[in-house]
């Protein structure tokens, strides 16, 4: 289920016993982060748990967000830039039970999240890898409590010797490695998009300019970098559920959403050919009968 506009409005909130306001939208197949800007940052604590998330991504200017419940969904990569962009507020990020194996995503959220010092990432397959924890502990200074268990100066002291070590410097080089990785299979996923929208689903080969199968492929597909940006920017910057859908329509159908409705108006038909010479001459002949 596509995470929209009435979605998120329609969502259980409630004041919770820490006393912040809490948006719960679990357990509702959510396959990625979308129309967040609807919320107009009224939400202290937003609980994502048991979705289908594979990507922490897309989020719009949050800064009274502090909390993120994603335990339970299939994430694997993590945008540095967009949460240090947008989300800079946040101390609390759980990631129990997802996807996460590279070094590449412990120091994204280093990277990103400036300010965090709750992290739990039980049951992801990095926290079998050898030095996951002083390694996660250097990568994010921060943190004050790591899986559930407090973070004490004697493990700082050790990750710090770590990082200056032979060890640390081959785990520096894999995060590397790691994230040139990352970086092609996303590369990739988008070529796979625009791919499949160019081909569709069957075994021809043609296109058909206009309407995509949703949106995704169409921003994906027909907008320019810069056009992709003013989308955005009229994303978070909407007023209603409504305006949300109407840019949303407009982009699935391949029209750039403008200020005004002229983009909706129906071209104005082409002028006639002028007439040729031959059409000339009968219409000579038939004026000469005529007369």
């Amino acid at each position: 289920m596509r995470l929209s506009a009435q979605i998120i409005q329609s969502a259980e909130q409630r004041t919770n016993p820490l006393g912040e306001r809490e948006i719960i939208l679990r357990s509702l197949a959510i396959p990625s982060i979308e129309h967040l800007a609807v919320s107009r940052d009224q939400f202290d604590t937003m609980d994502l748990s048991n979705n289908h998330l594979q990507r922490i991504e897309n989020f719009p200017k949050m800064e009274r967000l502090t909390t993120l419940y994603l335990g339970g969904n299939e994430i694997y990569h993590v945008d540095a830039r967009n949460l240090k962009k947008n989300v800079a507020n946040l101390h609390t990020l759980i990631l129990t039970g997802n996807g996460v194996k590279g070094w590449n995503v412990i120091a994204d959220l280093g990277e990103g999240c400036s300010k965090l010092e709750y992290l739990s990432l039980v049951g992801n397959p990095v926290t079998r890898r050898q030095h996951y924890r002083l390694y996660t502990i250097h990568k994010i200074p921060t943190l004050k409590v790591l899986d559930f268990q407090k973070v004490k100066q004697s493990e700082r002291d050790r990750a710090q010797r770590l990082a200056s070590s032979a060890a640390g410097a081959a785990m520096e080089a894999d995060c590397r490695l790691e994230a040139r990785a990352a970086a092609s299979s996303t590369a990739n996923d988008d070529s796979a998009i625009t791919s499949k929208t160019y081909n569709g689903d069957n075994e021809t080969n043609t296109f058909e300019p206009g309407e995509g199968k949703n949106a995704e492929e169409s921003f994906a597909t027909q907008f320019t970098m810069e056009e992709k940006a003013k989308i955005r920017e009229m994303v978070a910057n909407a007023a209603s559920a409504e305006e949300i859908d109407r840019i949303e329509n407009l982009v699935k159908k391949g029209i750039f959403p403008g200020k005004t409705d002229s983009s909706d108006s129906i071209p104005p038909p082409p002028p006639p050919p002028p007439p040729s010479e031959d059409q000339d001459n009968n219409g000579a002949s038939k004026r000469q009968k005529i007369e």
